[in-house]
This record gives structure tokens, sequence and C-alpha cells, in this order.
């Protein structure tokens, strides 16, 4: 029997969620089926999400109902969804970072001995067992906080692939994979769906949707826009279906203020005894490309103040020079660090949409040493209506918001410190497209406005579209350099493999 021709695995049908004010899903019917990749695909406050957590058991819908294998299933929790088959792998880390590789896969399933203690020869048997029957290329000893976010987005797939689902849902799961983990996803993903699990697949990547997915369910504003046949389809028709919107999105936004700086700066990092130089002109864009684990995100939180303590920057605009070795001191001399890892190392999941966006800017609304709420709201409420994060209320919670708006949000906090020099690390990493290509004029208009901007960034087309040059990361040290407009994206591909012939100018 044919995939077409069997019966759903999953359904829902005229499924609705309702918040305070909000309607999050409206009536939404999608059929699935048991060996095929359905992806899910719409912009941010779509109803993706919604989606994702009803049919995972993190969140009870107002109406309508779930069916699995044509019986309808209520679930009030993750463990009950799991226990039923079904397994979400989030884009957010939801691991131990104190714990190995083995302890967070089986977390909570460890196998026993006779005597109920932990097995241990087991536990490690069975979890490279697991990681070599699906290819991840991790140490089921390494110490997860020591792992890139790579290489724990691969343990979270393995987490869910040990409890044996028949349905998988994957949240934007190749967001901060290199080219080679991707594929060795996708080739993964395609053994699930030969042995008749249903991976639900959501995405912003649309050329990945088109590659990977068998049928693409389109969502706009908590509502179905329609089903389709991934063969045959085309970037550009998917992103008119899941905008609405033939015409370019974020254009004719007015420019975000900021304070120019007309100046090159010179950057020297000393750190365990050897010394690095770069240099970046006043609203050039910047571009570090690399594999994944070649050290991009070290280099650039380094750089921020953020690495190791004895790691000194040394910052010259030619007419003063500065030194420093901590955040707050980069900040307060106009260097300011976007990170790659939001729900980690960015928000301050207990505050408001306000006060994260004013968070590293408060000195500059303060009057004789004492906080002016009002002045931080009015400005933090005029940016955040620039950015268009789209949020009830400034003073909502910001766990509440969507991926892409908290995205936005880290994006209003950063141009609130007013900075020289930008540092941008996977700033697109689980935004739409429409708000991707609006971060994308954004950053444009810094550039143009004196800013200095150093973009990481793990997909290569959008290091080519928006930078000027760039530098190749290999092994955490910088390699050569391209000039953008004399590369495409096969060479830079041989480039960062570091290859002997990778076209790096010596």
């Amino acid at each position: 029997m044919t995939v077409t021709d069997a019966l759903p695995l999953l359904e829902t049908r005229e499924l609705c969620k309702q918040y305070l004010g909000n309607t999050a899903l409206d009536g939404v019917c999608i059929s699935a089926r048991g060996g095929e990749v359905h992806a899910i695909v719409g912009a941010n406050g779509a109803g993706k999400s919604t989606l994702m957590n009803i049919l995972s058991g993190a969140i009870r819908p107002s109406g309508g109902s779930v069916m699995l294998e044509g019986q309808e299933r209520a679930f009030d929790s993750p463990a009950e969804a799991l226990s039923a088959g079904i397994a979400c792998v989030y884009q957010e880390l939801s691991l131990v970072p104190q714990l190995d590789v083995a302890r967070n896969i089986f977390l909570g399933r460890e196998p026993r001995s006779g005597r109920g203690t932990v097995d241990i020869r087991r536990l490690y048997e069975q979890t490279s067992a697991l990681l070599d029957r699906f290819g991840l290329n991790v140490d089921p000893h390494a110490m997860t906080e020591a792992l890139s976010v790579a290489d724990q987005q691969l343990i979270e797939l393995a987490r869910a692939l040990s409890m044996e689902p028949r349905v998988l849902i994957l949240d934007e799961p190749t967001a901060v994979l290199s080219m080679a983990e991707k594929q060795n996803l996708f080739r993964i993903i395609r053994r699930l769906r030969d042995d008749g699990i249903l991976v639900i697949y959501v995405s912003h990547f649309l050329g990945e949707v088109i590659e990977i997915a068998d049928r693409v369910t389109v969502v706009r504003d908590g509502r179905l826009v329609g089903t389709h046949d991934a063969r045959g389809m085309s970037v550009e028709t998917l992103a008119e279906e899941i905008t609405g919107d033939t015409g370019p999105q974020g254009a004719g936004a007015e420019p975000i203020a900021v304070s120019p700086d007309a100046r090159a700066l010179d950057i020297v990092l000393e750190e365990g005894g050897g010394r690095t130089e770069l240099s970046i002109n006043a609203g050039e864009i910047l571009g570090i490309a690399g594999l994944g684990g070649s050290g991009r995100t070290a280099f650039a939180r380094t750089l921020a103040g953020a690495g190791r303590r004895r790691a000194r920057v040394h910052l010259s605009d030619g007419e003063t020079s500065v030194s420093y070795t901590s955040v707050a001191k980069a900040i307060a001399n106009g260097v300011v660090y976007l990170t790659e890892d939001r729900k980690s190392s960015g928000l301050f999941s207990s505050l408001s949409v306000t006060d994260n966006a004013t968070a590293s800017a408060l000195k500059g609304f303060a009057a004789l040493g004492l906080r002016r709420p009002r002045r931080e709201r009015a400005a933090a409420s005029e940016l955040l209506d620039r950015l268009k994060v789209v949020a009830a209320s400034p003073q909502m919670p910001i766990t509440a918001l969507s991926g892409g708006n908290q995205q936005k949000v880290m994006l209003a906090r950063a141009l609130l410190t007013r900075p020289r020099l930008l540092i941008c690390d996977e700033p697109t990493r689980g935004v739409d497209i429409a708000a991707k290509l609006q971060i994308h004029r954004i950053l444009r208009d810094l550039a143009h406005q004196g800013v200095a901007i150093i973009l990481i960034s793990s997909e290569n087309e959008e290091l080519l579209s928006l930078t000027d040059r760039l530098l190749i990361m290999q092994d955490g040290r910088l390699a050569g350099e391209i000039r953008t407009a004399e590369t495409d994206e096969s060479r830079l591909l041989v480039a960062i493999s570091g290859s002997p012939k990778n076209g790096v100018p010596e």
C-alpha cells in the first residue's frame, strides 16, 4: 500500500486555540500519513508553535480534536503524548548542561540493574548503539555544556529517537547545523519515513522544505491556507502563500536611528599567548564563514568581551584606543553581541518584552542614578514598532512571544545601546521569511548609517547576499579572506571545507 492510499496516522479536525484577546488557531484541519515527511510552514505568529504544542501535549486546544489512527486523543502532558508515540524535538534546547550525553538521552529512563541501580555499562552501550545507528558523531561521555549548539541539537534528536516514536515532530531542526550535519539529518529523516514513521517538519528554510518534504501545509494567521505536494513547488510560490503578498517584505519602514561613526575600526585580540588582528570599515558588513565547530561563535563572543578571562580586546578607530575584557566594558565602548542562543544566553525569561529590550541600555534612560520606566517604555515601544514585533502588549512576558519576535526583541536591545560595532551571531535563526528579509533590511540600513557589522551565519546564501567581505574560520582561527563579489556559493563551500585547494587567499 502506498503512502497516498494509506489512512491518516494523525489528523486535526477544526482545531482551535484561543488566548485572552487572541486566536492562535482557528479551525485548522490537517491530515498526515505514516511514511511521509509532512512540512508545516508559516510566518511567525501563524500558529505553527501552537499546533506543535497541542500535538505534543504541551497545551490543550480550546476546540476541535486530534485523531491518532482514527481515534480521538486528548493529551494532558507531553508524557501522555510520548506514551502514545508522539515525540517532539523543539528548536529551544531542553538538555541538562551538567550531565553527559548518555545521561541526557536516557534521563528518567536509564537501564537498571537487578538491584534497581543505574546500569552504567548498559547505559553507555545503548547510547553508543543509538548514536551509531543514526550516524550521530557525538561522544556518549561528553559533557553537554561543552558541546556546540549544533551537537546539542543532535542530542535532542537522539533522545527523541530513543523513544521509538510513530510521529516525530521536528521544530527548525537545521537552524544550527552545518551542511554536512543537515544532509545527515535528511538521511535519518528519509530512513524514518521509509520505516513508516510520520515526520512533521517545521522550518522557515523553504528550499530545504521542498527538498525533504512529501507534502507541505501552509498556515497563516491561525488558519489553514492549504496542503500541497512538495514536488514541483518553488520557493517563490511557497513564500507567496506564507505571506499572502507578492511584494517585497519590510520595504518602506523607517531606518533605525543610531549614532554614526565614520572611522574604520582596527581590532586586536590577545588570547592565550596568541594574537589575532582584523580591520572593519565603518558601514561594512563583514561575514565570518565556517563549518559547525570551526570556532565562529567562540571568536565572536571573545570579541564582545564574553570569552575567557585572560582574553583582551584592543579597539582603535585611528583617534582613540581602548581595551576591554568584559561584556560591560565592550558595550560601553560600542561593541554589542547578538547571541545565537536566545533561550540560554539571550533572553531574561522572567521579564517583560520592554525590560528585555532595554536591559543593555538602562544607563541611557536613568536620571540621577534612578531608572525612568516611562522613558524606557517609550524608547522600547518606538523601536519595537519599527521592528514590527508582534506582541499584545510591551509589558507581556517575553516567553509569550514567538521565536522570531523574541529574536527581534534581542535585536532591539542591541540597537538601543547605539553600537558602532554590532556582532550578529545567526541573527535570523528560527525567523520566518518575512521577518528574515526585514532583519536583512535593518542590517543594511545600519551599515548605511556607519555601523560596522560582523555577521556569522550558517546560511551561505545569507552571507553572500549581505556581506562585503568574508573571513574564513577553520579550527578556531581565521584562515583567509574572500571578497564576496568575487565568489559564489560553490567556491565558498570549498573554502570553508578546509581542502588544500580552497581558494582562500594566502
